[in-house]
């Protein structure tokens, strides 16, 4: 009775099965890595072992955002080089230190070499071994201060001409 039904109709599925399957294409596999012994198989596309990202359109060009924030920073740079630049520059005023303030800074009575003997004297006052840590700092700052006041006292033995700049810087 089927056959009866197939034939009255006169089409034969079998053969339109056939003809469909001869012209249609293979399924398309998805590529995949085995990445362990065990075989677990993971998507290639999704690995990171296909070059996907470099075959897209916008690979390797600045976004637009940042070419536009190149833009706003190369004009604002523009326009302070302009304003610096019309500035008059302002020179600072020198004056040349005398003899006799020479002597002032350097005199034994109350000059850098006074400071120079009462730091030295504090310093040979302090323990030969030092273990608190109060007493090493003090040490530290002792040592630094004699340091910055021999540095002063050969430059203005040193130099017969000494030029101070005032500035202000307040």
């Amino acid at each position: 009775m089927a056959e009866e039904s197939v034939a009255a109709r006169g089409k034969d599925f079998i053969k339109q099965n056939i003809l469909r399957v001869k012209r249609s294409s293979p399924k398309e596999l998805k590529q995949r890595s085995v990445d362990t012994r065990h075989g677990d198989a993971r998507d290639l596309k999704y690995s990171g072992l296909l070059p996907i990202y470099v075959h897209k359109k916008n690979y390797g060009k600045i976004p637009k955002f940042i070419a536009n924030a190149r833009a706003f920073v190369s004009v604002e740079t523009e326009t302070v080089e302009h304003r610096e630049e019309d500035k008059i520059p302002e020179i600072p005023s020198c004056r040349y230190v005398s003899k006799e303030e020479r002597k002032m800074l350097l005199d034994v009575e109350q000059g850098m070499k006074q400071r120079w003997e009462r730091l030295m004297k504090q310093f040979q006052g302090l323990p030969l071994t030092v273990a608190l840590a109060h007493v090493q700092k003090k040490k530290a700052r002792i040592e630094r201060e004699l340091q910055e006041l021999e540095k002063d006292i050969a430059i203005v033995e040193r130099h017969p001409h000494i030029y101070v700049y005032d500035t202000d810087d307040t």
